[in-house]
Order: structure tokens, then C-alpha cells, then sequence
């Protein structure tokens, strides 16, 4: 059983079957002591949201769940998920007491042989010791059982049952300890504390918040708007293990235990079937909440308004496997259940709630009306939309011009993401062919690194090329905004602005002068008129008359030139508002140019950068060449040293694995040899003969059994050696290889380091390999031959002393035996003397 990652999730893999879950710990996975922060801490703040919470603790008997929980009544129990969502609880009403109004209560109870008992009431339940010596316990006459109601709003709900009210951490630790105390444990062939029950602790959140609210137009706060009442509930549920008859040797008692836990698990499995298939629940089909008190009080955690967590605890002994594999499909079909949590709210809360939504709703509505917003901010809010509309129009031009550009940016981002999960993906797959292993080699490389090389450049390559064409498309870009912006510019510069200036200028000062004299004309005129009005003869009248005709004339060219002189002063304003639009023309013209430079720099800056890598990725190509022929040097030399090496191991091999049959068949052939050799002495004896041929047959063999013992003997220690020099080179090609994994370089000069520093990571991959391969079978060779030599050294030490002569019955037949060794002994010695010459010549 191992632990792997696939995608970033993570999964248990068991055999040919493999589940994918949110987390896994232990083992191979993430740490125990994080699954707190991971999995429980979310539970825990949905509490205060108003969230009912729920977790499961699942597994066959003795895989830890009790230790997970932390219900034990164990101080080593105290690090468990309740201890730590007692402390999480604790700290987080500390923080929020200023505003809030919290009460806590606690209940504790067990199903044990399908009966729910209170672990908080001392007269209901009362631990004693079994006539067996296990730990029982034993309900008082007269106490009415917990009985299971359902409210008119489908919550589950124990009638009967204690529920403590704590104010601190102490208090809620003492009861978890008193109901710990009082559960039903006994002692089985796999657990010596084997729960007998499920026990379900549940700690239930009351809170009172107070609602404030601000009014538009009024700063201070509303302290009678009411308040806001939340009840939430969070089930710890540490289940009895699933266990059988068989493997924990229960009986009597024990065994009724059993069979009712394995009935509750049953219908909890059946539950989360019914749950877990898509099919069925869109089908409706119903499901067996009321087959057992387990699954009745769970209702609410299994499809129902909660949030829950299910602790799937397996063993990692392989004598568990098939239990494990049962955890692993229960737990894999409880990840498919979808439950409904909503927020546990008073009906109070509810309607205020709403009531508050509908309030802040009309205050809308009424502001957008102007209702109650002063005049001084509506008017502000005029200027404002105003303004925002005039910046409005500017902004969008920009935004056109932006939308262009991202559209591209996002288009190359989009292309280069592809390509680097192109990438990941080669190189998963790279490393992933590096880790197959094989019984005589081991596949070490199969995308070679020039093929990574050349992947590499060209996605280089290519993100160079896409870069540069962006960079282009918004230099032409700008070459086309700098055009137009000169266009215009060059309509502003055909006119002589300064002329126009001096013109308009010198054009008011005529008018202004003008003015002036027909002003001075009219009032002499107007002397004139009053002077004469005193004469009232023919004559001055005709005077007067023609004074009055030009008084008119002089007032109709008094008008014509106030009205060319505000035209005047308009042209002149209108020409000042070209000169700004020139200059602010002119300004864009500047920073489109400071623009343009950039992008050449950068430009420019882009094409040495790449040029640099590609000079770079040329000598680096040169340089890893010149140690792809190194490594396959290498490579080739590691293969025919592995191929000597396992050639000589094998021949050797062969050879103990032929002494050691010779050295078997001899033994046996004395077996029967010294039965026969029995017989046929007896019958000897009693006719007072002696078969010399017999004994020297007898002597031969004993002789040759020796002979065998001892090349055994030798070929047993030489294959040690063997074993022991591969032993020793295969160590240290680990203890280099893992310091090459830990970024480190070995000693140098030590333990025959510097030999193989030398080695490339593969070569190294593969000669450990062939070191292993080369040690199992030397491994093999030396088990067959300790086992022939310890029974071969057996018997020896059975015929030791006078056992071995018994069957010499007189001192004939020893001068015999003796003459026969002599003999023998001469021709082995004249025969080796022999092969010593002929090896000689």
C-alpha cells in the first residue's frame, strides 16, 4: 500500500485498486498533525456561522480511531481532533465576547447493543467489571433510555438525554473525560481496549449577536435595532470497529458485541450507498435511515443540514489488507454524499433578517429618488456625474486603444501556458520513464537529453519570435499615431500663429483708437447740441437737426465697432484655444516619440538578450555533446563490467549450486549406505565373515562426503566475499546518489567516493540496478548452501567420536580399511603430480 499524486490530489493505492481523496496522512502522506488545520478548522468556524459540523471516524478495530477522536481516556489521547476543536472553540469566543453573547452545552452518549446511553449521567450508567474481567457496564433499574424524536422541522433530537452546560475549557474536558471513563471497552485477540459501542460527543453553540445599522444622512449607530440568534451543532462520532469472530477471538458477550456493531455498521454502509449513487438520488428511491439508531442519529450528517468530514483510518500490516480495502470503497462512496447545510437562524432572526434586507433596499430606493439627500449632495453628485463624463470619453479612446493590446498579450500568455504544460508534461513523462525498473536492468533514460535540449531551444525560440512580433505590431502602432498626430500638427503649423497674434492685437488697438475719436466726436457734438439748444431761431435749429443726424451715425459706428471688437476678442480667445491644443498636440507627439524610443531599446535590448542565450545554448549544446560521449562511454564500459561481473557471479553460482546437489545426493546415498551397511553386517557377524569390499566402498564415501563438505565450505565463504564486495560498492553508490539528490557534494577520498564522482546520475541509476539484481542472486546461492552445510554439519557432528567406526568388527578390517586409505592416497597424490606436469608443459 502506498501514497502517490496524481494531478495535486491525493490517493491511496492498495493492490490493483486505487482511491483518490481530499487528503491522506500518515504513511507516506502529509503529517497527522495537520489534518486539524486542514480538515476540522473549517468545521469549527462554520460553527459560528451558524453551520451544524459533523465528524466521522471510521475503520476496522484497532486502525486508530479512538486515538484520532481523542475520546480515550488515556493522557495520551489528549492531542486528539476533540481536545484541539475544544481549544479552536475556546480561543475564537475569546475574540469575539465583546460583540457576542455565547453559551455552550455538551452531551456524550453511546449505542451500545443498539440502546442509546447517556455518558453524563452517573445514575444511568455505571462502570463495572464483567465476570470475564472485561470492562462492562450496566444501566440503573428505574432510569428510562434515551429516546430518538424528530421536530416538526426534521431535526433529530434525543429526549432524555443530559446536556452539560460548560463556560470553560476545563469544564468540557472534564466531561469528555467522565463519559470516556464510562464507555464500554473490552479486550479482544486484535485490541486489548477494543471499543464496544459508538459514542457521538456533541457540543452545541448558542449565540446573540447584536444588529447595529447607519441610516444615510445619519453618522451615529442605531443600538435598538435588535438582535440575532444562532444554535449550531458539531457531532464527533467515534465509531466501533468492524471486526470478525475469527481474528479476534470473540465469544459469549464479546461476540453479541460484535455482531450488533458489525449490524450498526451494516446499515451506515446501506445508508451511504443509498446516498452516494447519483442514480438513486435522482430517482428518489428511500433511504434505510430508521433500519438502525446509528444511522437515525445521524440523519442530519448524511444528506441533511450539516457539514461533514468522514476519517477513514486503515492498518498498515498486510495481514489487514482485505479490511482495508472494505475502509477504503465504505469511505470512497461516503465522498459522493451531497448534504444541504443552511444556517441555523431563529424564525425571530429570520423574519428581522428579511425585514432588515427589505429596509436597506427602500433607503436605496429612496436616496436614488433624492428623498432624503440633501440638496448640497445631489448637487455635488451632478457635478461629479459631470465630470466623470467628460473624463468618460477620454477614457474609452484609451480603453480602445489597451483592448488591442491585451487582446494580444492575452493571446500570447494563453499560448505560452500551453506550452510550458506541454513541457511539464514532457518532462513528467521523462522522469517518469527514469523510474521503471526491470529484473536484470533498469530503463534509466528514454527521451535523451538532446531531445530535452532541443525542446527547450525551440520553445525559446518560439517565445522570441512571438515576443518580437508583439513588439512590432505596437511599434507600427505607434508609427501610426505618430503620423496622425504630426498630420494634424502640420494643419496647426500652415498658419503663422505668431503674425495671426500680432494681427489680431494690432487689429484691436486700431478698433480701440477708432473708438476713442468717435467717442470725443460725439461728445463734442453733444456741446455743440446743448449750446444751441439755448438759440431757438430757424437757423440753429437746422444745426441742431444736423448734429442729431450725426450723433446718430457716430452712435450706429459707436455699436459696429463694439461688435467688431467682441468679434475681435472672440477670435482671439478662439485662437488661444488652438495654441493649447497645438501644445497639448504637441506634447502627445513627445511622449508617442518617448515611447517609441523604449520600445526600439527594448526592442533592441530583446535581440542581444537572445542573441547572448543562443551563443550560451551553443557552447552549453558543445559542452553536454562532449559528455553525452562520456556518459556513453561510460555507459558502455558499466555494461560490460555488469556483464562480466553477472557472468562470473553465475558460473560461480552454478558451481556452489552443483556442490551443494553433489553434497545433498552423497548425503542421502550415506543414508541408505549405513542401512544397507547395518543389515548386511549383522548377518556377517553372525556367520563370523567380514566383506572387505563393503568397507572399502563405506570408506570411499565417507571420504568423498568430506571432500564435498569442505568445497562447499570454500564456496560458501568465496560467494560471501562476493556478496560482500557488491554489498559494499552498492552502498556506496547510494550514499552518493543521495547526496547528489540533497544538492551536496560527497567527500572526496572516502569510502571509494572519488571513483564514482565521476558517474553520471543515470549510469549510477543503472549500476545500482545491476548491484541489486546481483546481490539477490548471491543472496539465493548462499541461503541453499548454509542450509545443505548446517544439515550436512549436523550429521558430522552425529558420527563424531566412535559413531563413526561401529561398523569395524575386528582389527583385520581397520589393517584393511588402513591399507585401502594408503593405496587410495598414493594414486590421488600420483595423479595430481601428474596434472602438475602435463599443466606445466
Amino acid at each position: 500500500m502506498g501514497e502517490t499524486r496524481e494531478d495535486g490530489k491525493a490517493m491511496i493505492q492498495i493492490g490493483t485498486h486505487s482511491f483518490t481523496f481530499d487528503h491522506v496522512y500518515g504513511s507516506n502522506g502529509a503529517p497527522s498533525s495537520s489534518m486539524f488545520e486542514e480538515c476540522i478548522a473549517p468545521l469549527v468556524d462554520g460553527l459560528f456561522q451558524g453551520y451544524n459540523a459533523t465528524v466521522l471516524a471510521y475503520g476496522q478495530t484497532g486502525s486508530g480511531k479512538t486515538y484520532t477522536m481523542g475520546t480515550g481516556s488515556k493522557d495520551g489521547c489528549q492531542k486528539g481532533l476533540i481536545p484541539q476543536v475544544m481549544n479552536a472553540l475556546f480561543n475564537k469566543i475569546e475574540l469575539l465576547k465583546h460583540q457576542t453573547e455565547f453559551h455552550l452545552h455538551v452531551s456524550f452518549i453511546e449505542i451500545l447493543k443498539e440502546e442509546v446511553r447517556d455518558l453524563l449521567d452517573s445514575v444511568s450508567v455505571n462502570k463495572v467489571e464483567t465476570p470475564n474481567g472485561h470492562a462492562g457496564k450496566v444501566t440503573t433499574p428505574g432510569r428510562q433510555l434515551i429516546q430518538i424524536r424528530e421536530t416538526s422541522n426534521g431535526a433529530i433530537t434525543l429526549a432524555g438525554s443530559t446536556e452539560v452546560s460548560v463556560s470553560t475549557l476545563q469544564e468540557m474536558a472534564s466531561c469528555l473525560e467522565q463519559g470516556s471513563l464510562s464507555r464500554a471497552t473490552g479486550s479482544t485477540n486484535m485490541n486489548n481496549q477494543s471499543s464496544r459501542s459508538h459514542a457521538i460527543f456533541t457540543i452545541t453553540l448558542e449565540q446573540m449577536r447584536k444588529i447595529n445599522s447607519v441610516f444615510p444622512g445619519n453618522d451615529t449607530l442605531d443600538e435598538d435595532m435588535g438582535e440575532e440568534y444562532f444554535c449550531a451543532k458539531l457531532h464527533l462520532v467515534d465509531l466501533a470497529g468492524s471486526e470478525r469472530a475469527k481474528r479476534t477471538g470473540s465469544d459469549g458477550l464479546r461476540l453479541k458485541e460484535g455482531i450488533h456493531i458489525n449490524r450498526g455498521l451494516l446499515a451506515l454502509g446501506n445508508v451511504i450507498s443509498a446516498l452516494g449513487d447519483e442514480k438513486k438520488r435522482k430517482e428518489g428511491l428511500h433511504v434505510p435511515y430508521r433500519d438502525s439508531k446509528l444511522t437515525r442519529l445521524l440523519q442530519d450528517s448524511l444528506g441533511g443540514n450539516s457539514k461533514t468530514v468522514m476519517i477513514a483510518c486503515i492498518s498498515p500490516a498486510d495481514i489487514n489488507a482485505e479490511e482495508s480495502l472494505n475502509t477504503l470503497k465504505y469511505a470512497n462512496r461516503a465522498r459522493n454524499i451531497q448534504n444541504k447545510p443552511v444556517v441555523n437562524r431563529d424564525l425571530i432572526s429570520n423574519e428581522m433578517q428579511l425585514m432588515r434586507q427589505q429596509l436597506k433596499y427602500l433607503q436605496a430606493e429612496l436616496c436614488a429618488r433624492g428623498g432624503v439627500s440633501p440638496s448640497d449632495e445631489v448637487q455635488f453628485l451632478k457635478e461629479r456625474i459631470a465630470c466623470l463624463e467628460a473624463t468618460n470619453e477620454d477614457l474609452s479612446r484609451e480603453l480602445h486603444e489597451y483592448r488591442s493590446r491585451c487582446a494580444i498579450v492575452e493571446q500570447f500568455e494563453s499560448d505560452t501556458q500551453e506550452g510550458l504544460v506541454c513541457f511539464r508534461k514532457v518532462d513528467g513523462l521523462k522522469r517518469g520513464f527514469h523510474s521503471v525498473d526491470s529484473p536484470d536492468y533498469r530503463v534509466v533514460e528514454t527521451v535523451s537529453a538532446e531531445d530535452s535540449r532541443e525542446i527547450d531551444e525551440a520553445a525559446k525560440e518560439w517565445e522570441h519570435e512571438v515576443l518580437q512580433s508583439t513588439m512590432d505590431k505596437e511599434l507600427n502602432e505607434l508609427n501610426k499615431r505618430l503620423e496622425q498626430k504630426e498630420s494634424e500638427m502640420r494643419l496647426f503649423g500652415g498658419v503663422d500663429t505668431e503674425t495671426l497674434k500680432q494681427h489680431f492685437g494690432k487689429k484691436i488697438l486700431e478698433l480701440e483708437e477708432e473708438k476713442r475719436i468717435v467717442q470725443q466726436e460725439r461728445d463734442r457734438l453733444l456741446v455743440e447740441v446743448e449750446s444751441l439748444s439755448a438759440n431757438s431761431d430757424g437757423q440753429s435749429q437746422k444745426v441742431r437737426d444736423i448734429h442729431s443726424q450725426k450723433l446718430k451715425s457716430l452712435e450706429s459706428q459707436i455699436l459696429d465697432l463694439k461688435k467688431k471688437r467682441e468679434s475681435q476678442v472672440q477670435l482671439s480667445k478662439e485662437k488661444q484655444k488652438s495654441d493649447e491644443a497645438a501644445k497639448r498636440l504637441q506634447a502627445e507627439i513627445q511622449y508617442i516619440k518617448a515611447q517609441k524610443v523604449q520600445l526600439q531599446h527594448r526592442i533592441k535590448q530583446e535581440a542581444e538578450q537572445f542573441r547572448q542565450w543562443k551563443a550560451s545554448r551553443e557552447k552549453e549544446l558543445l559542452q553536454l555533446k562532449k559528455e553525452g560521449r562520456k556518459n556513453e562511454y561510460e555507459r558502455h564500459k558499466l555494461e560490460s563490467l555488469n556483464q562480466r561481473q553477472k557472468m562470473v557471479l553465475q558460473r560461480k553460482t552454478e558451481e556452489a549450486a552443483l556442490a551443494t546437489k553433489r553434497l545433498k545426493a552423497l548425503l542421502e546415498a550415506r543414508k541408505s549406505s549405513v542401512r544397507d551397511s547395518s543389515v548386511n553386517f549383522s548377518g556377517h557377524a553372525t556367520a563370523g565373515q567380514s566383506n572387505e569390499k563393503s568397507l572399502q566402498k563405506w570408506l570411499d564415501h565417507e571420504v568423498e562426503v568430506m571432500v564435498n563438505i569442505h568445497e562447499v565450505r570454500f564456496e560458501y565463504e568465496r560467494q560471501k566475499q562476493v556478496r560482500a564486495a557488491l554489498a559494499k560498492e552498492l552502498a556506496v553508490l547510494k550514499q552518493v546518489d543521495q547526496f547528489s539528490l540533497e544538492g551536496e557534494s560527497p567527500p572526496r577520498g572516502k569510502n571509494g567516493h572519488s571513483r564514482v564522482l565521476s558517474m553520471s546520475p543515470d549510469a549510477r541509476m543503472a549500476r545500482i540496478g545491476s548491484l541489486e539484481n546481483m546481490l539477490n542472486m548471491s543472496s539465493n546461492a548462499l541461503m541453499a548452501m548454509a542450509s545443505q552445510l548446517s544439515e550436512a554439519e549436523e550429521r558430522e557432528r552425529s558420527l563424531a567420536g566412535r559413531g563413526r567406526w561401529n561398523q569395524l568388527r575386528s582389527m583385520g578390517d581397520a589393517k584393511n580399511l588402513l591399507q585401502h586409505m594408503f593405496n587410495t592416497t598414493g594414486v590421488q597424490e600420483g595423479h595430481q603430480a601428474m596434472v602438475c606436469i602435463l599443466m606445466v608443459h
